[in-house]
C-alpha cells in the first residue's frame, strides 16, 4: 500500500510540472554561437541561424513556443536580429527574448530608465528598462552595439550569458 502511495505522489508531481507549462528553472547556455563576421550591412547577418535554440530555451527555462523569427529592432534601419517565444504562463504572463545587433548609434541613443553600467562585456555595456523589457545593451569595437532582452521576467544573468558568447562568436 505504500508504494502505492508513493508512485501516486510521483505521478502528482510529475502531472503538475506538465501543467505548469513544464518549465524548468533557468540554465547556463553551453552551445556556442557560430562564428558571426561583422561588416557594414547588418542585415546580412542572421542570428536565428546563429545562435543555438539550446541556449535561449536554457535561459528562459522553457521551450520555445515558435519558431526563432528575423526582428528588427523597433524601426532601427540597418538592425538585424532574432526574436524568441515561449508559451505564456496560464495567469497570460508572456515569455520572449530578443538578441539584435545594430547600428552603434543605438547604443547611446536609449532613453535611459533604471540603467545600470556592466562591467566586463564588450567596450561598455549597460542594463536599461525598454519599453518592452529589461536590456542589456553592449558597444562592441566601436563599429556596432546589441541588445539581449528577456521579458516579461526580466534574466539579466541569462542575458550576459548569451552577450558573452555572442562576443566569443563576432570577429
Amino acid at each position: 500500500m505504500k508504494k502505492i502511495h508513493l508512485v501516486l505522489a510521483i505521478c502528482a508531481l510529475f502531472l503538475t510540472s506538465l501543467a505548469c507549462g513544464g518549465t524548468a528553472a533557468p540554465k547556463q547556455p553551453t552551445a556556442p554561437i557560430a562564428p558571426i563576421t561583422i561588416t557594414n550591412d547588418l542585415t546580412q547577418i542572421d542570428l536565428c541561424q546563429a545562435i543555438p535554440q539550446e541556449d535561449i530555451e536554457a535561459v528562459m527555462g522553457r521551450k520555445l513556443d515558435k519558431t526563432p523569427e528575423f526582428f528588427s529592432y523597433y524601426d532601427t534601419g540597418g538592425s538585424s536580429g532574432c526574436q524568441y517565444e515561449a508559451q505564456k504562463d496560464s495567469d497570460g504572463e508572456a515569455h520572449f527574448g530578443y538578441v539584435v545587433l545594430t547600428p552603434l548609434g543605438e547604443y547611446d541613443n536609449q532613453p535611459l530608465y533604471l540603467n545600470v553600467d556592466v562591467s566586463g562585456l564588450g567596450d561598455a555595456a549597460y542594463f536599461n528598462n525598454g519599453a518592452d523589457a529589461r536590456q542589456l545593451w553592449v558597444k562592441l569595437d566601436n563599429k556596432v552595439a546589441f541588445v539581449v532582452a528577456f521579458g516579461d521576467i526580466a534574466l539579466e544573468d541569462g542575458a550576459k550569458q548569451i552577450a558573452t558568447l555572442l562576443l566569443a562568436a563576432i570577429h
